[in-house]
């Protein structure tokens, strides 16, 4: 009984309440009307008792003609009483006063013979006539608009640290049928908003503690619900989009991360005040989660700070060494060793061209990570397994102990994309056209790819006119060469068909003309073919491929006009 008197005594004491003149006039001539009631078999004495606030305890004794007792008690507040639907009721020989929630919220605490029974939505007064009905029905439906008034001032908590203060006394041990619950909440100094809820589960055989860290500023307000089971009353709540963002310990082991918390109460009203502080305290954390993470407008600072974060982490058996280098051209490397073996895979890519609006964090097979993908999905992240080039990809993970850690790497993921963006600068920018096409013809390195050696050469057709060029493509392996000549004008390419075409683990440019018209002349080996529509360029290199896509749409841009 000290949980359920206890936790709900806040800034008013009974005192307080006991001054309120208008309800407890009503409460006493509540008491004044509570009849004795006698049947053909039995009689009924009942009494109302003032726990709280308008916490209300109706107790009604029943004694048949031999002299047998029973004894139905019922806990509910006023508040909570729907005024459409106080009325009378008659079943044989008795008339009911008929009361219940607004809602149908199971929110009546019911005890038979002193033991508790559950809760419900509706409960019933002994009334000894129709007048002495009415009386009592009058009176109720004067209460509620009063109980409410009541309720919406009981709680005078108002800044965050109020509210962080609150819910640290008042998240308490909880009887739950034949379980006990010893929580714990605490207020972490390492992130703001963030939490730790201790739960021991006590029953007659074991005892089991979880521990769960979260951060207020991710938790749902609309999931917030009370979860009644029987004589079992608790608050749950689920974090926002239903991410997999609370870390859970068992008996101080990580078992990775839950969506979900689920806090016992003893009764209604603790429950009550709990969803209520929530309510208001989620949003203040939500800001000040948000003003925590820095904002950077240079770019080493940002990189440092995503460095800071970046960090190794250890799961028991599996272990994860990560780190990153680099500026706006990143190489992001992780380590994952366990008993068995050591995988080494490195990324390397252009901030540029990653998604910043996409960045997200979650949770797969235990572990947290953030995650980010490419512009348009393009294969631009080079990968190499145990430092051997192992094809293009799309996307990649940085792991990350927490969701804290996790918002940080995110948010400073995105600042320095932006200030890639923003800060790039084209290397073409102060060039003229024909200086383009000059960079273009002493520009084209060799390359490697399997067992293929590719020379790749453009020369200007004719000096007095920038528009025809010569692409020679020359490809050499162990089973002999073979060479490729396309003569084109500039202006027949389409410019949007200049884009990367990536494999594997092979890297080309792919060009087509106009309407895909076959205006390209074409030698192999020396030998006149037929005309064709395209050809493409073999690289190995994804900034010099990006480089040739946009000189090559600048010099037809400027050709163009």
């Amino acid at each position: 009984m000290k949980y359920l008197l206890g936790s709900v005594f806040l800034f008013f004491s009974f005192s307080n309440y006991a001054q309120n003149g208008e309800f407890g006039n009503i409460v006493s001539e509540l008491q004044a009307n509570l009849l004795e009631v006698q049947t053909g078999d039995e009689t009924y004495t009942h009494e109302l008792e003032l726990i709280e606030y308008s916490v209300l305890k109706y107790t009604l004794v029943e004694v048949d003609e031999k002299g047998n007792r029973d004894e139905l008690v019922y806990e509910f507040n006023v508040a909570d009483l729907d005024p459409y639907v106080v009325r009378e009721e008659t079943k044989k020989d008795i008339i009911y006063l008929s009361l219940t929630v607004d809602n149908g919220q199971k929110f009546i605490k019911k005890y038979e013979n002193g033991e508790v029974k559950g809760y419900g939505e509706n409960m019933l007064m002994v009334t000894k006539n129709i007048d002495n009905a009415r009386i009592l029905k009058d009176l109720i439906k004067k209460a509620i608009p009063i109980a409410e008034d009541i309720m919406s001032k009981k709680l005078a908590v108002d800044t965050y640290p109020e509210m962080e203060t609150w819910l640290a006394e008042h998240v308490v041990n909880a009887e739950s049928g034949s379980k006990t619950y010893n929580q714990t909440l605490v207020a972490l100094d390492d992130f703001p908003g963030n939490y730790r809820l201790i739960q021991t589960e006590i029953s007659a055989k074991s005892s089991e503690e979880k521990q769960y860290i979260f951060n207020l500023g991710d938790i749902n307000i609309n999931s917030l619900k009370f979860n009644i089971s029987g004589s079992n009353f608790s608050l749950d709540f689920e974090t926002n989009r239903k991410q997999k963002l609370i870390k859970v310990l068992e008996s101080g082991a990580p078992k990775g991360f839950d969506d979900e918390i689920e806090i016992f109460t003893n009764n209604v009203e603790e429950a009550r005040d709990l969803k209520n502080i929530l309510t208001k305290a989620v949003p203040l954390a939500e800001d000040l989660v948000e003003s925590s993470i820095q904002k950077f407008e240079s770019l080493q600072p940002a990189l440092d700070f995503l460095g800071k974060y970046v960090q190794n982490i250890d799961y028991g058996d599996e272990s994860m060494e990560q780190s990153v280098t680099g500026d706006c051209l990143m190489k992001i490397t992780l380590v994952d060793a366990d008993a068995k073996s050591t995988k080494k895979t490195t990324a390397e890519f252009n901030l540029i061209d990653i998604n910043g609006n996409l960045i997200d964090f979650d949770v797969a097979s235990g572990k947290m990570f953030v995650e980010f993908v490419t512009k348009e999905s393009l294969d631009l992240l080079k990968m190499s397994e145990n430092d051997e080039f192992d094809g293009y990809d799309d996307e990649l993970k940085i792991y990350a102990e927490n969701v804290e850690v996790a918002r940080r790497i995110k948010a400073a993921l995105e600042d320095a994309i932006r200030i890639c963006e923003r800060d790039y600068v084209d290397p073409f920018a102060d060039m003229t056209v024909v200086q383009k096409i000059g960079w273009l013809t002493e520009n084209m390195d060799e390359v490697r790819v399997g067992e293929k050696t590719i020379t790749q050469t453009f020369e200007r057709i004719d000096e007095s006119d920038p528009e025809k060029i010569k692409m020679t493509k020359l490809e050499v392996d162990a089973k002999g060469s073979q060479e490729e000549i396309f003569e084109f004008n500039f202006t027949d390419i389409n410019p949007k068909s200049i884009q990367y075409k990536i494999g594997s683990k092979t890297l080309a440019i792919s060009f087509e003309t106009k309407f895909k018209e076959d205006i390209i002349k074409y030698y192999k080996d020396g030998e006149i073919e037929n005309y064709q529509d395209g050809f493409e360029l073999s690289m190995t290199d994804i900034e010099a491929a990006r480089n040739v896509i946009l000189v090559f749409n600048q010099i037809i841009a400027e050709l163009n006009e």
